[in-house]
């Protein structure tokens, strides 16, 4: 995968959606197996819908449930812009499940990225939550 986010659809039942989500940029790579609710996906796209709106705004996300006590991982995005001229970065700290382990592994990947392509994922997360099937990305040029 070239730098940016991919939430891949695995699984779901009538209660939940299993996707894989990795964060990658030119050093670091994370990635979790992660349970979303029914319409989580749905959600988290209309929460990011017109990112940014200014040099100030800042959206977060959450995909699973960070913690022992929960199957599954976690994945926390935080998007904001760098500077006032509305740079975009998105900010993946990730969480795998804990298993049998007393820690779970983690990473915490930052990537720049175009509003633009923010824009496109959106619709492919809704189509990953419809059609229970495919993948959403934000692909950024290495």
């Amino acid at each position: 995968m070239n730098p940016g986010l991919k939430v891949a659809y695995l699984w779901h039942d009538s209660d939940v959606i299993e996707v894989r989500v990795t964060a990658e940029n030119a050093k670091f790579r994370g990635t979790a197996d992660v349970y979303v609710g029914t319409d989580g996906l749905l959600e988290a796209a209309a929460a990011l819908v017109g990112f940014p709106k200014n040099g100030l705004d800042k959206r977060e996300v959450t995909f699973g449930a960070a913690g022992k006590e929960f199957a599954g991982g976690s994945v926390h995005l935080e998007f904001y812009c760098k500077d006032m001229a509305g740079h975009a970065a998105f900010r993946a700290s990730i969480e795998g499940d804990y298993g049998v382990q007393e820690v779970a592994e983690s990473a915490t990947v930052c990537v720049d990225f175009d509003p633009a392509a923010l824009d496109a994922f959106l619709v492919e997360l809704q189509q990953v939550e419809k059609e229970h099937r495919g993948s959403a990305s934000i692909i950024v040029a290495p």
